[in-house]
């Protein structure tokens, strides 16, 4: 399970390894669940509460659309099965199995 996590990363190659490590954890077969934040309606508040890690500069997190995400999640070696999205489009939850 992933969650939250990348959207901490700017850049595409540091969530490509992230999810190639997990492809080489992960029995073919086996099951990835991922959740996406593609936008959120208080994302400049976000960005200048969490400043204490950034030396006082505001933090964007990284949204990603769900087609990038998911193209990032098959790289590695998974195929989507299903997603399940909020009421607002703000939060994602798919599912995605190891191939081999």
């Amino acid at each position: 399970m992933v969650s939250g996590l990348y959207e901490l990363f700017s850049s595409n190659q540091m969530v490509g390894d992230s999810l190639a490590g997990l492809a080489a954890a992960v029995e073919p077969g086996g099951y990835l669940v991922y959740t996406g934040q593609p936008w959120h309606p208080q994302l400049e508040l976000i960005a200048r509460a969490l400043t204490s890690h950034r030396e006082s500069q505001a933090w964007v997190m990284r949204r990603r659309s769900q087609s990038e995400m998911d193209q990032l999640v098959e790289a590695a070696g998974f195929r989507k099965i299903t997603q399940r999205v909020d009421e607002w489009g703000i939060f994602t939850v798919s599912l995605a199995q190891r191939i081999q």
